[in-house]
């Protein structure tokens, strides 16, 4: 009998840590920070995540993408700090925005593509259908590039927070071509751009390697020193999302700051743009 008891015992104590594991967001729980969504922040955020941990041993940070949409998802729910490339919409509730970067839009096409600068009319056009030869926006014909071939496009999908600003400020809030295919993260649009000499796609600045070729909008290349000086038009915040329910303290707090810090703000210069 006495044995009976302490198996009830034991069994309600497991119980109960079962569900304070369970109750606890993961984002709060001791040592543990965890971030999720956008994926043009997503690897500043994992460059902040391991030079936080080096300086703070035993606290781990965790980041994983999903777009921006998921991160608002999450970030209701306690799971995890947010991460955002857009603004606030209405439906985002209360959500607490905090802006910890800033990121310019680029324009990439095949390094085979002889068309390297158009008109933020012209990127309309192409994506809202108005133009579907690389021809009819300036492309030449060599041995190695048919500018009669279609336009292949490449974008995001709906849950995008790149996807979002591309439809508000590039779009003017007209949806992207049914010709589009969408894209789960700024990598695969990219991946896209680089195998297929017809394609054309848009990603955050930091995605632009030599695998892919900028263009130039309006004569500006989207580059840190034009971004910076306002003269490349297409420039946006990148945010840490949390809502009033689960505010960002503890560990959660501390890496937050260090984000901001002058250290950190170094960091996001590399690839991103600072706040300052």
């Amino acid at each position: 009998m006495i044995r009976s008891k302490i198996m009830r015992v034991a069994a309600t104590a497991a119980l109960i840590a079962v569900t304070a594991t369970v109750a606890t967001p993961a984002m709060a729980m001791a040592g543990t920070v965890r971030l999720t969504g956008s994926t043009t922040v997503q690897p500043l955020a994992q460059s902040w995540a391991s030079a936080f941990q080096a300086r703070t041993p035993g606290t781990s940070v965790s980041v994983a993408g999903g777009g921006s949409g998921t991160g608002f998802k999450d970030a209701a729910k306690g799971l995890s700090i947010g991460m955002s490339s857009r603004e606030k919409a209405a439906t985002d509730g209360d959500a607490v925005m905090t802006e910890v970067a800033r990121d310019a839009l680029a324009i990439i096409v095949n390094p085979n593509n002889n068309v390297r600068s158009l008109s933020a009319a012209q990127v309309k056009g192409i994506y809202t259908g108005q133009y579907t030869t690389w021809k009819q926006v300036g492309g030449k014909t060599t041995k190695k590039f048919n500018a009669s071939k279609p336009i292949v496009l490449a974008g995001r999908t709906g849950s995008s927070g790149t996807y979002e600003y591309f439809k508000a400020d590039v779009l003017g809030g007209t949806r992207q071509s049914k010709r589009t295919k969408g894209y789960a993260s700024n990598g695969m649009v990219r991946s896209k751009v680089a195998s297929d000499k017809y394609a054309i796609g848009y990603v955050g600045m930091a995605f632009i390697n030599k695998k892919v070729g900028a263009v130039r909008i309006d004569g500006k290349a989207p580059t840190k020193a034009n971004a910076l000086s306002g003269q490349y038009r297409w420039v946006r915040g990148l945010y840490f999302v949390n809502y009033p329910k689960y505010p960002i303290e503890g560990e959660a707090k501390s890496f937050l700051d260090f984000c901001l810090s002058p250290a950190g703000q170094a960091i996001a210069s590399k690839t991103f743009l600072p706040l300052n």
